[in-house]
Order: structure tokens, then C-alpha cells, then sequence
């Protein structure tokens, strides 16, 4: 196992019940963007096998992001099915269980990964699976209401036979 400390995280992605479909609909994933300025820290991920991508902030300074993720289910070493993957855990700094859906981009936290060897279609790696974020510093992610969204109004329930005027208390059962 490795732990990464003080990453930056963008776009988590983390709720036990709501992995990310938007790749594979099939088996969707758990997963969050790392981020860093830091080139020393950068070059540490890269030699723990992490694909590491230079990119350019709105005011043209350079961060490096990596995306790690963990597949909502694997498959079962006895029959091969998919079954369901034990989610990412999330917890604070005092190891108290966060709710996922209230991490802001720009919050800070450790990062525990589990690192394996594979090969595949002749080509041989280490691949990384995200197993566990430790919150140390939460930007909350508060979302903001939509101005197109709707506003309380009145609510009234009709049944079908009022609706249309017709009275169906001497119908017979049948």
C-alpha cells in the first residue's frame, strides 16, 4: 500500500451509492483527481507508477493531476461474475467517517492506494486502485440552487373520475 500525503482533490466522485457511469455503465468507478504545484511531489507519483499530467490553471500557472479510481465491482475468483467491490472509505483527519458528497474541489487529504502488477495484451505495469481518502482539510461542497429551478407553489391531487366529472361510487367491483 501507498499513501500520498497533502494532495489536492478535484471532482471526487465517492459516493458509496452513486460511482461515476459516465465511462463504463457496466462497472462504474469510484475516483477522484489528485492535484499538485509541486514538481518534487509530481516526480514521487510518477516513480509510484501514477500517470501524471502537467496542466495550466485560469491564470497560466502549472499543476499536476492524476486520476485515480476504483471499480464498483470485480470479479469473483470462484465463478468469474462481477459482484459488488467494497466502496472507497472517507474519513477526517481523526478517522470519523465523512459524507463524500461534501468534498469541495481544493480540499486536502491523504490518499491510500493499493498497487499491483498486471500484464495485459503482452504489455506488463503497475496499476493503482484507490482504497481510502483521509480528509485533513475540507472545502465543502455546498451545490448552489439552479435560477432556473422551481419555486414552491400550491399542490392539489385530483383522482381520474373527479377529474373528469364522473361519479364511480355505485361502480361494482370486479
Amino acid at each position: 500500500m501507498a499513501i500520498l500525503k497533502n494532495v489536492e482533490l478535484y471532482f471526487a466522485k465517492l459516493d458509496p451509492k452513486r460511482p461515476n457511469a459516465t465511462f463504463n455503465t457496466e462497472n462504474p468507478t469510484w475516483e477522484v483527481q489528485i492535484r499538485t504545484k509541486d514538481k518534487k511531489q509530481a516526480a514521487e507519483w510518477k516513480a509510484l507508477n501514477i500517470s501524471v499530467k502537467p496542466d495550466e490553471d485560469s491564470d497560466g500557472k502549472i499543476f499536476y493531476k492524476a486520476t485515480l479510481k476504483k471499480k464498483s465491482k470485480k470479479k469473483d475468483k470462484s465463478s468469474g461474475e462481477l459482484v459488488a467491490n467494497e466502496p472507497v472509505q472517507v474519513v477526517s483527519g481523526s478517522l470519523e467517517k465523512i459524507d463524500p458528497s461534501k468534498i469541495g474541489n481544493g480540499s486536502i487529504a491523504n490518499v491510500r492506494l493499493f498497487q499491483y502488477e498486471y500484464e495485459m495484451a503482452g504489455k506488463k505495469g503497475i496499476a493503482s486502485m484507490l482504497m481510502a481518502v483521509q480528509i485533513t482539510k475540507l472545502n465543502e461542497y455546498i451545490p448552489k440552487p439552479r435560477e432556473d429551478d422551481f419555486e414552491m407553489t400550491d399542490f392539489e391531487v385530483n383522482t381520474v373520475a373527479e377529474a373528469n366529472g364522473v361519479d364511480n361510487s355505485d361502480d361494482e367491483d370486479f
